[in-house]
């Protein structure tokens, strides 16, 4: 698997909490640090920015997953990324609209890159991690990723077992986060 460059990641932190630039250029800077991390994966293949014909839904990472064995090989094939910039944390319609997302292509994965994470308490399922925990009834399942996550991470490696971790979780305890 692939190391990643600390300078890269910097560069792409530093551009998504430059105040002086606009919030849309903030969130693509986020959107292109975790495609960055995502690429070094290997059998990993990521489409950016789409945009549904009725320009009703922007998916902002659609990834297609071939499963080689070093790679995401518990993932589906196909799976999508939303991320949100925010300086608070993603709340519960936010993540209820991208559950609708997976639901209208019948996605059954996807993660949601959250600067700061999602609201409510992870452990007794409250607000936005209520949402995630239903979702799994319907056989969609949301891993949460945060800005605190992706800093840690030093090689494409590391990213596969936080997302493997946090599946294993969200499957056992209806939260991707928590202990």
């Amino acid at each position: 698997m692939a190391d990643y460059s600390s300078v890269k990641i910097s560069g792409f932190i530093t551009r998504s909490k430059d105040l002086t630039l606009s919030t849309t250029a903030r969130g693509m800077a986020l959107q292109q640090l975790f495609e960055y991390l995502l690429n070094k994966v290997p059998g990993v293949i990521s489409r950016p920015n789409s945009i549904d014909p009725f320009r009703s839904e922007e998916i902002d990472i659609a990834v297609a997953n071939t499963r080689t064995n070093n790679g995401l090989a518990c993932f589906p094939h196909l799976f999508l990324v939303e991320c949100k910039n925010w300086a608070k944390p993603v709340d519960a319609p936010t993540v209820a609209a991208f559950i609708d997302k997976m639901r209208n292509r019948r996605i059954e994965l996807g993660i949601l890159v959250a600067a700061n994470g999602i609201t409510g308490d992870p452990n007794s399922l409250a607000a936005a991690h209520h949402k995630v925990a239903m979702a799994q009834g319907d056989g969609l399942r949301v891993l949460v990723v945060t800005v605190d996550d992706v800093c840690k991470l030093s090689s494409s490696t590391e990213l596969v077992a936080l997302l493997v971790d946090r599946l294993l979780r969200l499957i056992a305890s209806g939260t991707s986060l928590g202990h």
